[in-house]
């Protein structure tokens, strides 16, 4: 996994100071900002309020900045936010294509009353949905007045912590720009004209992806447990920061023994057990005595070497069900002839299949076809059945799935596509044959 940059060109002296991102004042105006800052926080003690004295060669910016060093509240004033992820260094680090889409096409967005409302009553079909007032999300800068369903895919993103946001632009250049109706053609063509052009020099893509979340974070972007806000002053100086500055002298020369020291600085050590969505380290008593006994356990569906590249939480979830075949009424309302359902195994709650009466179906799911065991409202279902409907599951198994889905959004972890498409697999498998052949 590479990018290319051409480091020719590359100079981490102070670049040259940008007019077109609000975050990003000229460093010419330094002791302005001071004595501004001072005036206002003088008339804030005096409870008077600061007149409209600002000088009208850059009024956006110097408004901006003034406000952005005494607002450090997460809901910043929406129309004062930077509304471009490009800071001055692109020009010097990034390739033209990332510089292009950072400058020119996706739009830094701050999520109003309108968009929370959406969120908390779930919305219309899927895509992303932000958290609360307030939160950043990237979005196409063409489209973003057209209503949703005219929109291409990809043309609005939220992600949740700053080392997402390369991923946000790459699936909006990917999937988004060429089949947006909205971008102007001589953009497309400028587009497609910097892709083309061969660069010069290669670099690790992870260079690039913490670039971008550093990026992020000059333009006053913070974190938080639900998501991205405007929360910190920007680097007005015009210069890298320290952090910002160690990227791109690693990513010039990685293997230079001082570069090898600011390793640390720049990539963190996180917990691989955490990355796999491994919990049982960190949990609490209860639920690693769950996940030990669904170890112990003997299940249809879930073996014991599944576990090392499993999610906790799927390892235990699937350990809640037992094959099953289908009633008469579920093959009459499917409208499927029992021949075709010969060796297949349904999914059922082994906890109703328990206190089951003849005949019933609370807790049985049949996914036809593997695409059907892929689709995340399949997996949903089986999610919500056991933590939520079924009234005959285990206390305690219900509050360790809970504990072990909190961890997973806290530490901001996903179920990795690789190990999940093999488990799902392999999961196709046990219930398609489990019954053998008439």
């Amino acid at each position: 996994d590479t990018e290319v940059v051409d480091f020719s060109s590359i100079d981490v002296s102070p670049p040259a100071p940008p007019r077109s991102n609000i975050a990003c004042g000229p460093p010419e105006f330094g002791l302005f900002y001071d004595q501004q800052i001072d005036k206002e926080m003088q008339i804030i003690e005096s409870g008077s309020q600061l007149k409209d004295d600002v000088p009208h060669s850059e009024p956006d910016v110097i408004t901006s900045c003034v406000e952005s060093y005494l607002e450090q509240d997460l809901l910043q004033d929406q129309d004062n936010h930077p509304t471009r992820l490009s800071i001055p260094s692109d020009q010097q680090f990034l390739d033209p294509v990332h510089s292009f889409l950072r400058s020119s096409c996706v739009e830094v967005f701050v999520c109003g009353i309108e968009e929370e409302a959406l969120s908390a009553s779930g919305g219309r079909g899927r895509g992303p949905k932000p958290h609360k007032e307030g939160q950043i999300g990237l979005r196409c800068a063409y489209c973003k007045d057209v209503p949703k369903r005219r929109r291409a895919n990809q043309a609005v993103s939220y992600p949740s912590k700053t080392a997402h946001i390369f991923e946000s632009v790459r699936n909006y250049q990917r999937i988004h720009f060429e089949a947006c109706e909205c971008i102007p053609m001589e953009l497309k063509m400028k587009h497609r004209e910097l892709v083309s052009k061969k660069p010069s020099r290669k670099v690790h893509l992870k260079y690039i992806k913490v670039y971008f979340a550093e990026a992020a974070c000059e333009i006053g972007v913070v974190e938080t447990a639900n998501g991205l806000f405007f929360g910190a002053p920007p680097n007005t100086s015009g210069e890298p920061s320290e952090k910002l500055r160690a990227i791109m002298k690693m990513a010039e020369n990685p293997t230079a023994l001082k570069n090898r020291q600011l390793h640390d600085l720049v990539f963190p050590k996180v917990d691989e057990r955490v990355e796999n969505s491994k919990f049982s380290h960190i949990a609490s008593a209860k639920t690693r005595e769950v996940i030990e006994n669904c170890r112990q356990e003997r299940a249809a569906f879930v073996y014991p070497s599944d576990f090392p590249t499993l999610s906790d939480f799927r390892f235990v979830l699937y350990h809640q069900f037992a094959p099953c075949r289908p009633t008469a009424t579920i093959l009459s309302r499917r409208r499927i002839k029992p021949e075709k359902l010969k060796t297949l195994s349904g999914l059922y709650c082994k906890h109703c299949a328990k206190v089951a009466h003849p005949g019933e179906e609370n807790g049985m799911y049949f996914p036809l076809d593997l695409e059907s065991l892929h689709d995340s409202s399949f997996f949903n279902n089986l999610t919500c059945h056991i933590m939520t409907t079924c009234k005959h599951v285990p206390l305690e198994t219900k509050e360790a799935l809970e504990e072990l889905q909190n961890f997973a959004a806290e530490h901001g972890v996903i179920t990795k596509r690789g190990a999940k498409r093999m488990f799902l697999k392999k999961l196709w498998e046990r219930m398609s044959n489990y019954y053998s052949a008439p």
